[in-house]
């Protein structure tokens, strides 16, 4: 199992899914959408009654006895050969350790993990746990042992420390704990948290690579919630594949859980290219593409502030994200904050954090964006939206390298590299005395113009074929194409809404149109009667368009934002009221 596993790994294929399943119906699903593994870990009994993985290393019954009913009744009869992980709760004083091993090969299991680990619990309760030889302790013995029976070993761990001690029986595969999955995120947190994620993961993989043998490595739980989720930790670290229960079963279960694993397994598990990491992300072969990215490699080693100018749409976003990944930071946190989307009353608490009872509604104390992008990338998206107090404030901690939070009185360090984008001209503000000099010369030691996709239309042959694989991908349907005449359509358009509105344009026609090639017929460019304002398409769609377009899509939000031509907040807030409004 494990060396067809590393094979997968080894060619660069599809990333390896293993889904902990609760019931046989997740199982069979899992199996029909094309997963790799099924772990059998008694967290799976409590998700599907409702309660968190957690409550699995409760004393509410005995862990390996839970696991063994959950393998007999769900997972191994619906298992339809697909290899099988079981959790053993290695301090269990009422097993015979090598009697439990034997017994679980006998009936079907492949392989092993430590669950429920000890990794979860930490302060006196660990330590006397440790103390006792009931701790990680016993569960690298557990692994050593089943690897003498010919068992595939899977380490589930939480820290540095107890990644070396499991190294020590050179387990097979490693499944990286990234966290709590919250049930939601607070407004602003959610890419953050994600960041802050793929910083950790990175941070094990560096004491993974260390090691004499190249073990697999899975990522489990944290913030993970979607395929997109997936995509961005793929692309930022080296890992083999991901595992996982919570984010498979959730309802509708059938369709949840077909199109989640396959869209997964449409994605590629490439992490960056450590010898040479140099990631081509911009699609595109014009000068005007090429002069770009030249720009962009030539900046990114440097550790000095960049301004990215460009119309909104253009890939701002996307710019600033390859230049940290090629920069020296790339292994530290990308941390994005969009300026005209923030209050101007909240904006230094988002920046610079704040301390709990600082103003009305604080009741807990906040990481502001600089510190959480420490070591690592800030973008600063709207930058011309700032308030001038804003951009006092924000000179200030460029010119000192620290912070304090609002109602805070200790300055904190900071070394952070700063990107701010903009669609307006910086250099023009502050010729019209809209934006500081000062502030202008800190952060534009470079700066670095997007041109619109009305500049650069030799790319869009290769842009569309890059958005029809992604939407094919995601939407689990045979390769597409389009036809002659919806190409010559797209080259007349002038493409006001740059690249955000081309892969709208490809999207829609990919779910209302039936068959392979895509011919257009919803796409009209602007001499044949212009494209409808993104203002003005939201205000004409229905709740049944919305209903529409997601069964279409299999339940993929983004995609159906997309053919409809609005934001995903937008569908949200229409779902939400239940009206077309």
């Amino acid at each position: 199992m494990v060396k067809r596993l590393a094979r997968q790994r080894d060619g660069n294929a599809s990333p390896i899914v293993a889904v902990s399943a609760g019931t046989g119906q997740i199982s069979q699903y899992a199996v029909d959408a094309g997963a790799d593994l099924l772990l059998a870990l008694n967290a799976g009994l409590y998700r599907s009654v409702g309660c968190g993985s957690l409550a699995s290393m409760l004393a509410y019954g005995n862990a390996n006895e839970q696991t063994e009913d959950l393998l007999r009744r769900h997972i191994l009869p619906n298992a339809c050969g697909l290899p099988v992980v079981a959790g053993v709760m290695a301090s269990d004083p009422a097993i015979d350790l090598d009697r439990q091993l034997d017994h679980l090969r006998a009936i079907g299991v492949q392989g092993v993990t430590n669950w429920p680990t000890a990794g979860f619990i930490d302060g006196q309760i660990r330590l006397a746990l440790e103390e006792e030889g009931l701790g990680i302790a016993s569960e690298v013995e557990l692994l050593r042992r089943a690897g003498e029976k010919g068992l595939a070993t899977f380490a589930f761990v939480l820290s540095e420390t107890d990644l070396q001690r499991f190294a020590e029986v050179e387990v097979d595969a490693y499944i990286v704990n990234a966290g709590l999955t919250p049930v939601r995120f607070a407004l602003g947190d959610r890419r953050d948290a994600l960041q802050s994620a793929i910083g950790y993961i990175n941070e094990m993989i560096e004491v993974l690579r260390a090691l004499p043998s190249r073990p697999l490595c899975l990522v489990y739980g944290g913030p993970f919630t979607d395929v997109d989720d997936f995509s961005a930790l793929f692309q930022q670290a080296r890992i083999d594949g991901i595992a996982g229960g919570s984010v498979f079963e959730r309802l509708p279960v059938q369709a949840i859980t077909s199109n989640f694993v396959r869209r997964c397994k449409a994605l590629r598990a490439t992490g960056p290219d450590l010898e040479h990491p140099k990631r081509h992300e911009i699609v595109g072969r014009s000068d005007a593409c090429r002069e770009m990215m030249a720009t962009i490699e030539r900046v990114a080693p440097f550790d000095v502030n960049v301004v990215i100018e460009g119309e909104t749409g253009v890939g701002k976003e996307m710019a600033a994200a390859l230049i940290h990944q090629i920069s020296p930071r790339s292994k530290q946190a990308f941390i994005t904050l969009n300026c005209g989307a923030i209050p101007a009353g909240l904006l230094e608490s988002e920046l610079f954090g704040h301390e709990r009872g600082s103003f009305t509604g604080a009741d807990r104390r906040r990481i502001g964006k600089f510190e959480l992008a420490n070591r690592g990338t800030l973008l600063l998206d709207e930058i011309a939206d700032l308030s001038p107090a804003a951009q006092v404030a924000l000179l200030r901690v460029l010119q000192q390298r620290e912070v304090v939070r609002v109602g805070g009185d200790n300055p904190i360090p900071l070394n952070v590299r700063v990107i701010a984008a903009t669609n307006q001209s910086l250099a023009r503000l502050v010729q019209e005395g809209k934006f500081r000099s000062d502030l202008y010369y800190r952060l534009s030691t470079v700066t670095l113009a997007v041109p619109p996709l009305r500049e650069r239309t030799d790319d869009i042959p290769d842009l569309v074929s890059a958005f029809l694989r992604k939407t094919a991908a995601e939407l689990g349907i045979p390769a597409l194409s389009i036809d002659e005449r919806f190409e010559r359509k797209l080259a007349r358009h002038s493409w006001p809404g740059n690249i955000r509105e081309l892969m709208q344009v490809i999207a829609r026609a990919a779910i209302l149109e039936d068959g392979p090639v895509l011919r257009g017929v919803h796409f009209h460019p602007d001499s044949g009667g212009a494209e409808l304002s993104p203002i003005a398409n939201a205000r004409r769609v229905s709740v049944r368009d919305i209903e529409v377009a997601l069964e279409r899509a299999n339940g993929n939000k983004s995609v159906a934002a997309a053919a409809l031509g609005i934001s995903r907040k937008t569908l949200y807030a229409k779902l939400t009221r239940g009206d077309g409004a």
